[in-house]
């Protein structure tokens, strides 16, 4: 058994990749295995990477029928030998001590999974870090970790940017055909986990560029039907966390419907409806969750009750920034 398995799905791109796998062969440890899978490429991704298997015989390559994002990370996973995997976007980059900082925090914490701030990279002569305190530097239970994921101020529910033990994913796969898939498990997963550690420090270079699935012009529903999963599986194993899962709902309908503002449009009425009803409902709970920041408590009461209030402010924002 190897410490890490670092998994890699790879489609179509051939122009991020080869800093993505020099990231990884440059990490200061050694103890890790590459997996990736080669999600039907068209380009010359295959290629560069059989040209890094070439000088390393850690890494691994898998060749499938596209079946997406979540369908390569489930078929790493089951190829995978490692203590921890460590999922890696192919368009993303890390930093050279990123696998050693948080293996030797997963020991010396004892915990099943270890969380990472991250940096926006735009180019190597534009990468801003987001730091997000909440919940950082200590040891959490699995009702802290889920507090701490849906508090909007720690880490969130992407699969980079962490380590987790390989054998929380016994029986728990990603849900194929579907986008946020990361937002489907990750609570499980933090859930299954006796002990959760997250570190503020930006070891994670997240490429922001256009057309990729994240940014693409279409926009992504799922995460409402991932949060409302969320939410009926709290209210079924720890009740007591029901102002957790009231909020993520409110605030995966809110983003879903500033995705559609960044595209000048709004959602059609049913989608509206869904959003405006379940912030209704679910405002008390919004307003007394004490992990929430009062910025974010305002921006869902704005939403709530001035919906051209909400629309200039957020249009502002987004100039300024």
């Amino acid at each position: 058994m190897v410490a890490i398995s670092v998994l890699v799905p790879v489609y179509n791109v051939e122009d991020y990749l080869n800093e993505c796998l020099k990231s990884i062969a440059e990490q200061t440890m050694n103890d890790y295995e590459v997996i990736i899978v080669n999600d039907g490429s068209t380009d010359k991704s295959l290629e560069i990477c059989e040209s890094f298997k070439k000088h390393d015989s850690r890494i691994q390559i898998i060749s499938q029928e596209n079946r997406g994002l979540a369908g390569a990370r489930n078929t790493a996973i089951r190829a995978a030998k490692g203590e921890y995997v460590a999922f890696v976007d192919s368009d993303d980059k890390l930093l050279p001590n990123y696998l050693e900082d948080l293996y030797s925090l997963a020991m010396r914490e004892s915990a099943d999974v270890v969380a990472c701030g991250r940096s926006l990279y735009y180019s190597e002569d534009r990468v801003t870090e987001i730091k997000r305190p909440g919940f950082a530097n200590k040891r959490m239970t699995n009702l802290q970790a889920i507090r701490a994921l849906n508090s909007y101020r720690s880490f969130d529910m992407s699969m980079w940017g962490k380590l987790f033990r390989r054998t929380l994913f016994e029986g728990i796969e990603f849900p194929e055909r579907k986008l946020s898939e990361d937002q489907f498990v990750c609570y499980k997963l933090l859930d299954k986990a006796k002990n959760t550690f997250y570190t503020e420090e930006c070891l994670y270079l997240y490429r922001q560029r256009e057309g990729s699935i994240s940014r693409g012009s279409k926009v992504n529903e799922f995460p409402i039907e991932a949060a409302v999963e969320q939410r009926q599986y709290l209210m079924a194993n720890h009740p007591q966390l029901k102002r957790v899962a009231d909020t993520a709902c409110v605030f995966s309908g809110v983003a879903v419907y500033n995705a559609y503002i960044r595209r000048g449009i709004l959602p059609d009425i049913s989608l509206k409806k869904i959003i405006n009803q379940e912030l209704h409902e679910s405002l008390f709970s919004v307003i007394f969750n004490h992990d929430l920041s009062i910025k974010k408590k305002i921006q869902a009461i704005v939403f709530r009750y001035s919906k051209p209030v909400y629309h200039f402010i957020y249009s502002s924002t987004r100039k300024e920034n």
